[in-house]
Parts: structure tokens; sequence; C-alpha cells
């Protein structure tokens, strides 16, 4: 009797033995999944879809056409890169004051709508790699004799820039009267009707509303400033950066990125 109650009792241990052993083993492969799926990553591949915040209104980066498409170079460059992923991009247009904000109330799941990465905004929001360089260039009417030198004397000149980015901050640095819009196209206007000076502004973009629009501008002195644009993303998305970060580098390498650059601006931008 005692040997079978001893068989009995060493059956149950055993038998507890085994579901400890599975339920370790259970709980080992639950934390794996959960940590291979941390981040918002996990949710755009299962969705299919990735948010991207945008302006919509910086030609030719990223606007509407005629039959109110958006297009541009940043837009060309996201649909790429989402391609790439296996996901459809879902683009939503936010006005560049708010740009950010939309961001970290997570309306999108990334920003690629050509901003500058700044000291200032990596204490919000993290970037990618830079997937472009640019630079401020000012722009003022062909009749304008007073401004030669952009660096020494706009101070104290009425200068229009879009609210929120570098440009704004520069024209501060240099003693403007800043005036701010809430896009380019409202700066250059303005500077038809002679109601600024200049308008500082990246010189790709200045440049093609010039020819777009057939104004009397013209840009005075080298660029005053230089910028590298980025994708943002919140923080902590490290898993959702590296996976742009390595598309954006294939494409790159492969020459798709230089075949996009060179259909906006006839140059590799990156």
């Amino acid at each position: 009797m005692k040997k079978y109650l001893f068989i009995l009792i060493t059956m149950v241990f055993m038998l507890a033995g085994c579901g400890t052993s599975n339920k370790s083993s259970g709980t080992v492969e639950k934390s794996k999944k959960n940590q291979e799926d941390t981040g918002i990553l996990a949710k755009i591949k299962e969705d299919g879809v990735i948010n991207i915040g945008i302006e919509g209104v910086y030609p030719p980066f990223n606007y509407f056409d005629k039959d109110n498409k958006l297009i541009g170079f940043d837009v060309d460059i996201a649909n790429e890169i989402t391609k790439r992923m296996g996901v459809k991009p879902n683009y939503v247009p936010t006005p560049w004051d708010t740009i950010i904000g939309g961001l970290l109330t997570k309306k999108y799941d990334i920003i690629l709508s050509s901003m500058a990465i700044t000291d200032e905004r990596k204490q919000k929001v993290d970037f990618t790699e830079p997937y472009y360089h640019t630079g401020a260039q000012l722009f003022i009417n062909k009749e304008n004799k007073d401004i030669k030198d952009p660096e020494k004397d706009i101070k104290g000149k009425k200068i229009g820039v879009a609210i929120g980015t570098t440009f704004e901050e520069k024209a501060t640095e240099l003693g403007a009267n800043v005036i701010t819009y809430k896009s380019d196209l409202l700066t250059f206007q303005d500077l038809a009707n002679k109601r600024v000076d200049g308008v500082l502004t990246d010189k790709a973009v200045g440049a093609r509303l010039i020819k777009e629009q057939n104004y009397p501008f013209k840009f005075v002195g080298d660029m005053i400033l230089k910028d590298a644009a980025g994708i943002a993303l919140n923080k902590n998305e490290e898993a959702l950066k590296a996976e742009i970060n390595k598309h954006l580098k294939a494409m790159m390498d492969d020459g798709t990125y230089a075949e996009i650059s060179k259909k906006w601006f006839g140059e590799d931008i990156r």
C-alpha cells in the first residue's frame, strides 16, 4: 500500500512539474512575441497601413495638383518606402504649425514633410537618417536695390517666412522684422504685393514658385542656412525607425532615390 501511495505521489509531482514547464515555456514564448511586437511597427504591418502627416502646400516637395491629387518629391519617397514595407500610405494633410503636435497625439505614425532636423525638435520627436539636404535662400523683388547681402541687409526689414520653420528662426536671428504665414505660397503672394521686403525659404521651393507663377523675383547672396531633412516619428519607436532607414538606404543604393530626385530637381539632393 505504501509502495502504491509513493508511486501516486511521485506521479502527482511529475505531472505538476510538467505543467510548470509548459506554463514556463508558454510564458517565454509570449514574452518573446511581446518583444517582437513592441512599438507601432507591429500595428502598422497588421493593419497594412501607415498614417503619414504631411503639409501639402510645399511645392515641389508636397502639394496638391489641379486635380486635387497629392504629389511631390516627399510623396514619391513615401510611396516607395511604404511599398517596400508592404503597407499602404494614408496621408493626413496638416498645417505646419500643428504638425508635430499631431504626431505627439498619434494622429499619424510619422511625419514625412521636408522637416529639418534640429536640436529643438529632437527634444520632442525622433528622426530617421536624413533623406535630403537643402538650404535657405532669400528672395526679393527684382527692383529691390536695398538688399544685397541677406546676412547683413535684412535687419529691420519685413521678411516673410512660413511659421514654425528654421527659416523663421534664422530671420529672427539676423534681426529681421519677421512676418509669419501658414505657407510659402502666402509669403510669395505678399512679396508680389510688396507687403514684405523679402521671403526666406528653401531655394528649390522658391525657384519652383517663381517658375510656376512667373513672379518677378530674384534671389540674393548665397544660401544662409543648410538643413538636413528627416522623417519624424515618436520617441522610442526604434523598430519603425530601423525599418524606414533600411528601406531608405536600399533606395539610395539601388538608384531609385536618384531617379525620384532627378524627376523633381534635375539632380540628386541627398
